[in-house]
Order: structure tokens, then C-alpha cells, then sequence
């Protein structure tokens, strides 16, 4: 059975890829057996079989949150058996040849459901959110000026590049992505990027670590501090901190490795790229504005600048789970 209804995709189902294949206004909800539950990172893919809206019998591959989401949402690893009977209810590709979905929840047959971005129980209690008043704490990334459709788009238009960026840019192409292999990212591009960050610090540093990547950065408040001056060339570099107010981080950054897709999506860097980023505190300490500029001149004839804001969450452990490529990978088999 097929049902199409009209939602509104949640915010936080940004991922590492694209999700402007799949329709936001539509839905479809299937009544079929799971086939496979594959309980890894970066993303959890399910496979049901079940009716399309002809009647035929179609294998439906179901894309959900990274392992860290679906366990705040009450998942785990055994929250579907195979050969189970259950309902799904998600967002199709707007190609209607391919039979895959964005998840927005399975319902079992005792009737309870499980969402898999956004939380289902409007009647719920919202968790109390500690503000921050030294940039510690629990943050997750705010998406109301973030293009979502553009998620895994190519490089920035408004950047000016070296001729061999250009060439890189026109060769550009989504199943490129070093993430898809389980690369790292590396800075810049962690800086403003989905799925929540914990900040700690102590006299002598700030960490940093990223939910869903295991790309943890430590930031120096010496110059001279042991940590940044014997740190090996890194995809994150060596990072230095220093307060313009209480309020006012400035991070200065260096010493990288060239890194693939390294400056932006679709745009390499060298070992000569730098970074500064901006960190902004709200009077609140709900909120802070985040930039970073970065310079490389093999890529970049003028420096690039992006902008984002994160949003202080619920404080939380994180957990550093490994990265499948075969889950990173598994879009494409419908693609």
C-alpha cells in the first residue's frame, strides 16, 4: 500500500552527500518485511520489501541518521529483526524508478514508532539546555541559513580560484567525495558542518570533538605549547587560540598536509593553506556565530570566506563509532 501525504523534511537529516534527490513534500508508506538492518556509520540503511503503488513487490532501500542520531531517538542495534513485518513512512527519490527512501520513521506492530531525525512525541517534555559562558558544552549546527539541497554541491561560486582549482572544478562530481571512502575532512570543512561538536577546555587548550567523525582538534592558548609545536603536518593541522573578549575566540591554523578536497568540495589543498577562524559567544550563551577564511595560494588567488552558527544542545557524551565505507558508499547503489 502506498499513501502520499505532505511534510516538512527535518533540518537535521543533512548528511555528507547530497539530499536533493529525494522529494520533501512527498511521502510514501510502505507495509513490507526488513530484509536487512545495517547498524553502521556514517549513515544506518535498512532494506524492506514490500508493495509499490501498482501492487508489485519492490526491495526498498531506507537511508536513516548516523549510528549517534538514531541512539538519541531510543534506537539501537537490535531495534530490527529480519524477517520482521513493520511500516516505514519516509521521503521517496524523485526519480520514481528508484525504490529509496530518507526515513522518517518506522512503526512496529505493537504501534510504537521510531523516527530517525526528528523526535516523534510532541507532547514530550523538551530537555532543559544548559547555556555556555566559555564556549564549552554540547553544540549542534544551525540550519536556518544552511542549504541543505547543496549539502554535497560542488565548490563555492562566489571563491576565486587558480587555474588548477578551475580544472578541478570542472571535473567535479558527487561520488568524488573523500568521504565516501571514510577520508577525513580536515579543516576547514569540519568547522561548519552537520551533527553536533563538544567543546572542553582547560588553562592550556580547547578541544573539539566532532559527533559522527573521529576528527578531534585540540586548540593552544601558547604559542609555544609542546602540543602545537611538535604536532606532525595533519588534515586538521596545528591550531593556536587567543581571546579578542570573553567572547571573541580567534583560531589561527597551519601546518597541513595536502588533503583531497581539503579547501572546499570539489577543491583541493596544499600544504601552504592556512586558516582563521571567528567564534562569537551570544550575551545568552545559547548560540555563537562561527566563520573561517582560508588562504591557499595554489588553489585560491584571494582567500575564501564561509559563515554558519551553531546552537547550544542538550550536554551529552559522544560516542566515536568507525566509519563503513560500504555504508558511506550505499546511496550509490540506487544512484
Amino acid at each position: 500500500m502506498l499513501v502520499v501525504l505532505v511534510f516538512s523534511i527535518s533540518s537535521n537529516s543533512l548528511a555528507h552527500h547530497s539530499r536533493a534527490n529525494f522529494d520533501n513534500e512527498t511521502t510514501v508508506q510502505i507495509t513490507g518485511t526488513v530484509l536487512d538492518y545495517a547498524w553502521r556509520n556514517p549513515h544506518v540503511y535498512m532494506e524492506i520489501e514490500g508493495d509499490d503503488a501498482t501492487g508489485a513487490s519492490r526491495t526498498w532501500l531506507l537511508e536513516a541518521h548516523s549510528i549517534t542520531g538514531l541512539r538519541g531517538r531510543g534506537w539501537d542495534g537490535d531495534s530490527l529483526l529480519e524477517g520482521e513485518m513493520v511500516t516505514f513512512s519516509g521521503y521517496p527519490d524523485r526519480n520514481p524508478s528508484k525504490y529509496f527512501v530518507l526515513l522518517d520513521y518506522i512503526q512496529k506492530a505493537d504501534g510504537s514508532r521510531l523516527y530517525a531525525f526528528r523526535d516523534g512525541n510532541a507532547e514530550q517534555e523538551e530537555p532543559l539546555i544548559t547555556a555556555s559562558d566559555d564556549f564549552t558544552g554540547t553544540w549542534t549546527l544551525d540550519f536556518t541559513n544552511y542549504n541543505l539541497g547543496a549539502a554535497g554541491g560542488g565548490p563555492p561560486t562566489d571563491w576565486s580560484y587558480t587555474d588548477k582549482a578551475r580544472v578541478e572544478a570542472e571535473d567535479f562530481s558527487v561520488n568524488d567525495n573523500p568521504e565516501l571512502n571514510c577520508l577525513a575532512i580536515g579543516v576547514p570543512k569540519l568547522v561548519i558542518y552537520p551533527y553536533g561538536t563538544n567543546w572542553t577546555r582547560d588553562e592550556n587548550s580547547i578541544r573539539i570533538q566532532k559527533e559522527h567523525l573521529n576528527e578531534n582538534r585540540v586548540i593552544w592558548f601558547d604559542r609555544d605549547a609542546l602540543g602545537l609545536q611538535n604536532q606532525p603536518p595533519s588534515y586538521l593541522g596545528s591550531s593556536y587560540g587567543y581571546f579578542e573578549s570573553e567572547r571573541h575566540l580567534v583560531v589561527e591554523t597551519s601546518g597541513f598536509l595536502p588533503t583531497i578536497w581539503g579547501n572546499a568540495n570539489g577543491v583541493d589543498s596544499s600544504d601552504q593553506k592556512t586558516v582563521v577562524e571567528h567564534y562569537l559567544l551570544s550575551d545568552d550563551g545559547m548560540s555563537m556565530e562561527v566563520s573561517y577564511t582560508v588562504t591557499d595560494l595554489r588553489y585560491l588567488t584571494e582567500s575564501g570566506t564561509k559563515t554558519g552558527a551553531y546552537l547550544k544542545a542538550l550536554d551529552r557524551e559522544f560516542e566515536e563509532i568507525v566509519c563503513d565505507p560500504r555504508a558511506a558508499t550505499r546511496h550509490l547503489s540506487v544512484e
